[in-house]
């Protein structure tokens, strides 16, 4: 079932899906770059001691490496799952929709994870209501983008789907 018809985001107004979905893999990359360039910031020992930062409690020798390395690596086969996301949309293949899919879906079950370790972890400190807020409303568009890839994933089901009929009695 098709949830969406058409995608809103704030640089971009569609009645077509595909072309919504092209936008949101280039968004994918776009923000995978700029999360990997904060990444190695952090991993070389930049300034990690900001509370919202996912790695404020890494150690740099250790820890920050370990978890910056896994970092990299998902937001690098994010990138890799974006372009298979284009190439599916091209030649209408479902199944190669679902990569993006999974890791997508894996970063916004992330976002929320941290947002309540944020919330349970540091809820003597104010400010991590706004930054749990912030963090939600960034993954509340992600979800947003995920529901537009997966509305164009259910027009290809549809599309693909075989009419048998029956003509046998």
């Amino acid at each position: 079932m098709v949830q969406l018809q058409a995608c809103w985001a704030p640089c971009l107004w569609t009645d077509s899906l595909k072309t919504a979905c092209k936008a949101i893999s280039f968004y994918t990359v776009a923000v995978s770059v700029v999360l990997m360039t904060f990444t190695v910031f952090n991993m070389l020992g930049g300034d990690s001691t900001q509370l919202y930062n996912p790695l404020f409690e890494a150690d740099v020798r250790y820890s920050m490496q370990v978890v910056g390395g896994i970092f990299l690596l998902y937001f690098l086969a994010l990138i890799a799952a974006a372009g298979v996301l284009v190439y599916g949309l091209h030649v209408m293949v479902r199944g190669l929709m679902l990569p993006w899919m999974a890791l997508f879906g894996l970063g916004i079950l992330f976002q929320l994870v941290f947002g309540l370790w944020l919330l349970g972890g540091y809820y003597i400190y104010i400010e991590c209501v706004l930054y749990t807020l912030v963090l939600w409303s960034w993954m509340a568009y992600n979800v947003y983008c995920w529901l537009v890839v997966r509305s164009q994933y259910s027009v290809f089901e549809v599309l693909q789907s075989p009419n048998i009929e029956l003509l046998w009695p």
